[in-house]
């Protein structure tokens, strides 16, 4: 079958993860409730009846995830799920554990995962079966790397920002005050914000780091205005003025400008994911639906013209905007896409985005996956899912005929190796 040998081909492809919270001195998952309980886990239990206090307790010390009785309840209601899928892809590929998940069989994983994890080496191995050659890791300790062993394949990133996440139930007269610290005063207009920005940002060390990574708020118009208008802005919040929602997106705006002004100084790559939002503050754990201002994307040109020196690389949260981001490429020579972060990470969505990606954006500008992963399980199991829609997309462009097999693997390659590599580890001699 044409879409098992491309999978299988795909597989031979190596792979630059560009994203990921790996840490170097701890790659494996420290135990089995981190891979059973990974937080895209965690959402659709919640929605499939597990109580609030049940899923994230009020005692922080608590260790995360259910007694397995209860989990045993829900799991039949999310194991169609996509992270369900991937969940059954890393217990069956990487603990040899291919059964249903009963009380029963349960011991037989444990075992499984107890005797693999014992293992000095098991992290190294995971990435070597997963072809992954390299990854960027925001994990900011950055002790010497150890003299042989897969570590030395990570590289780092800074990923930072003042206010992030529900950034939108944090007003702006606190963002303001916390800004203020970096600056040593009151921030009370638009140049004071881009003073403490940079400020912010020239607290770390950028020794070797591959991009900055930052987490925006999607409502933003960036629509250049005068500082005069921002200032107006800044003065009524702080004042305790209302201001319309739209003052709050030219803030935004303006936010994420001093972000980019300071990054240049640092660094040629900056990453950003956006496109996710809460609608409420409570509870605690909710989880963001996909939500972005209108005039983000459609206005994000502004940015690329203004900071020609910046290369921007999307992660993108919000589906309804992949055609804009598309078109953005072909207009501008600083931008590529990254796959698919948060809600767009699901087969469904990222089937028709890659076809249309494929369609629309050059190669150079088009970067393979990213894992978001927190331990090699799922790095592993995430770059699963996305060779399965891959082959489906590129096995159905060939019997379309648009591409030849050998045309179909060697854009994959392009995408899943070259231009990661182009874009975040030029220097590096990588063999493979």
């Amino acid at each position: 079958m044409l879409r098992d040998d491309i999978l299988a081909a795909l597989k031979e492809i190596p792979v630059i993860d560009v994203h990921t919270h790996i840490d170097r001195d701890q790659m494996a998952a420290k135990d089995l409730s981190q891979v059973m309980f990974y937080h895209m886990l965690m959402y659709p239990l919640r929605a499939a009846g597990v109580t609030e206090g049940r899923m994230w307790p009020e005692d922080k010390a608590a260790k995360r995830g259910l007694p397995f009785p209860e989990f045993l309840k829900r799991w039949p209601a999310i194991q169609s799920t996509g992270f369900g899928w991937i969940l059954k892809a890393i217990l069956r590929d990487l603990y040899e554990f291919d059964e249903p998940i009963t009380e029963g069989s349960f011991p037989r994983l444990q075992a499984s995962f107890a005797e693999k994890t014992a293992r000095p080496d098991w992290a190294d191995s995971v990435f070597q079966r997963a072809n992954v050659v390299r990854l960027a890791s925001s994990v900011l300790k950055r002790d010497p790397a150890p003299d042989d062993g897969w570590a030395q394949n990570i590289r780092f990133t800074i990923e930072d920002q003042p206010s992030n996440g529900k950034s939108e139930y944090v007003k702006w007269p606190q963002r303001l005050k916390g800004l203020g610290k970096y600056l040593g005063r009151d921030v009370t207009n638009a140049a004071d914000l881009r003073e403490a920005m940079a400020a912010f940002y020239d607290r770390y060390d950028w020794t070797d780091r591959a991009a900055l990574v930052s987490w925006v708020g999607g409502e933003a118009d960036f629509m250049p205005v005068e500082d005069s208008v921002l200032d107006k802005i800044i003065a009524d919040y702080l004042a305790g003025r209302d201001v319309d929602h739209h003052g709050w997106c030219l803030l935004e705006a303006a936010f994420i400008r001093a972000i980019c002004m300071a990054a240049r100084e640092h660094t040629k790559v900056f990453q950003f994911c956006y496109g996710t939002q809460y609608l409420t503050k409570d509870p605690t754990w909710a989880h963001p639906i996909q939500r972005a201002y209108p005039e983000f994307a459609s206005t994000f040109g502004f940015l690329l013209g203004e900071f020609p020196e910046l290369h921007f690389n999307v992660l993108n949260g919000y589906e309804p905007d992949e055609p804009i981001w598309c078109g953005l490429v072909q207009g501008y020579g600083n931008l590529s896409m990254a796959n698919f972060w948060w809600q767009t990470f699901y087969p469904t969505v990222m089937h028709t985005a890659v076809h249309r990606r494929l369609d629309m954006v050059p190669l150079t500008k088009l970067v393979g996956f990213f894992s978001d992963g927190w331990c090699v399980d799922y790095v592993y199991g995430r770059l699963a899912m996305i060779r399965q829609v891959w082959a489906n997309v590129l096995a159905e462009k060939i019997d379309r005929g648009l591409y030849t097999r050998d045309q179909a693997l060697d854009l994959a390659r392009q995408c899943f190796f070259d231009t990661p590599k182009r874009i975040f580890m030029p220097d590096e001699d990588i063999q493979v």
